[in-house]
């Protein structure tokens, strides 16, 4: 048996980030938290890596997002010492950037073996990517690529209409349940139904219409992903979404995903990246587009201000979308308007950012109060944050009255935030438990389980 070689470029890493081998087993089990995983490294672990061994898939890629955050440059999996050669076979689904003219293929293959379990582990095996363009660049004079794949009917206006309607039904299904539910159904009409419409002969106005639909769901897929807990296969499917938008001409699908991907760095705590890319959004979109959507890319840019500590600019692009927002005239849906009480929940979290968490109250407050009681989703996650809030200011009582709505709405969801924010009300409630409305709480807290299994 061949022996372990010391993995030099390791050490070599930890030496640059001025880390110990435990600060590394800490901010990868911090990162792999933010990505749904349970991991329980320690030095002992990293002591192994440094000797040879090597963790799992996605681990390597995760000590590199770790080096990469602590040292501010990319750090590569290979740099790390730590990477497993991937099966030739696997390359076209770890690709995250679809090539030109080859969006169609991309996203054929993605769904399907997201839909197959055998090899969905492929996709669950890496982690959230900072390899990739913090904002890929629109391209707004390439036309809709025009590649047939199969003789059969012609596509009409009907199957616009129809992707337009399937979206609705996935986009409402996401904000009643949570993303991991029926997330594999759209991952099945993705793979078959929406494929071969794609392939289907049309006129090039009528393409571009087709891969606005297909784009829309795949941006929903994208969402439903990253809630269900799968970030880096989210993100694999934001970035078809970009593909699918730049074949049909659409700048503003473009900017509403790029948006969603700065959202997604957020929370996964990418501060930079998430400012490179909610800035891509808004200046990819442009002064022309329709208020609702600047207002709806505003509001984001100013959260990623507001966590780097920009108040002036985060201020003054709250203000903007507040304008914006009083201007729109759009109709509802999920990718025309942006509802009055996601701006103001946004304008919370903003607040929150900057350390003003008793305005930050009042905005979610205004936000909780608005949002429609079966739109579990939204409604839960809106209530616990503000009930977070609450309890940093010492208003417990508050607090408690907000964690019982989130506990209502709860059951309904199969949502990785919902579980991540039950798990948090069992840790920030512990301290209180001899306070008759905490130890409520508490109790009833008890009776439910993270019951998210992603699907």
């Amino acid at each position: 048996m061949a022996r372990q070689q010391p993995n030099h470029r390791l050490a070599a890493l930890l030496n640059e980030a001025d880390w110990n081998k435990a600060d590394l087993a800490r901010a990868v089990n911090d990162l792999g938290t933010a990505q749904g995983l349970r991991l329980r490294y320690d030095r002992t672990s990293v002591a192994h890596w440094l000797t040879g061994s090597r963790p799992r898939p996605p681990v390597p890629d995760l000590v590199a997002l770790a080096f990469s955050r602590r040292s501010g440059r990319l750090v590569t999996t290979e740099e790390t010492g730590l990477a497993r050669p991937r099966r030739t076979a696997d390359a076209p689904l770890l690709r995250q950037q679809p090539e030109t003219g080859d969006v169609m293929d991309q996203l054929a293959a993605l769904c399907r073996a997201d839909a197959d379990p055998a090899r969905r582990a492929v996709l669950a095996d890496s982690a959230y990517s900072l390899a990739t363009p913090a904002a890929p660049a629109w391209d707004p004079g390439r036309p809709a690529a025009v590649r047939l794949r199969a003789a059969g009917s012609r596509a009409t206006i009907a199957d616009v209409h129809r992707l337009h309607w399937m979206t609705l039904v996935f986009a409402d299904l996401l904000e009643r349940h949570g993303g991991a539910h029926a997330r594999s159904a759209l991952t099945a009409y993705l793979a078959e139904d929406t494929s071969s419409l794609l392939a289907a002969p049309a006129p090039p106005a009528l393409r571009r219409e087709l891969f606005t639909g297909a784009g829309q769901l795949t941006h929903l897929i994208a969402r439903m992903s990253m809630d269900a807990g799968y970030h880096s296969l989210a993100q694999r499917y934001f970035t078809t979404a970009l593909g699918l938008a730049r074949e049909g001409d659409d700048r503003r699908l473009y900017s509403i995903t790029l948006r969603a991907m700065s959202l997604q760095a957020v929370f996964l705590g990418f501060r930079a990246h998430a400012g490179h890319l909610a800035d891509a959004a808004v200046n990819t979109a442009g002064p022309r587009t329709d208020p609702s959507t600047q207002a709806f890319l505003l509001s984001q840019r100013a959260l990623t201000h507001a966590h780097a500590r920009h108040r002036r600019e985060a201020v003054s692009d709250l203000t903007a979308a507040e304008a914006q927002h009083d201007r729109a005239t759009s109709p509802p849906g999920p990718f025309t308007s942006y509802p009055r009480p996601g701006l103001d929940y946004q304008r919370g979290r903003s607040l929150l950012a900057l350390g003003d968490s008793s305005q930050a109250a009042q905005a979610l407050t205004v936000a909780a109060e608005a949002r429609a009681d079966d739109r579990h989703r939204s409604r839960a996650l809106t209530h616990a944050r503000l009930a977070e809030t609450l309890l940093s200011l010492g208003r417990l009582e508050e607090s408690c009255l907000h964690w019982h709505v989130f506990l209502d709405h709860y059951p309904s969801l199969r949502s990785a935030p919902a579980d991540q924010a039950l798990r948090h009300l069992r840790t920030s409630l512990r301290g209180f438990r001899r306070q008759p409305h905490a130890a409520a709480v508490l109790r009833r807290a008890r009776t439910f389980t993270p019951h998210h299994q992603p699907a």
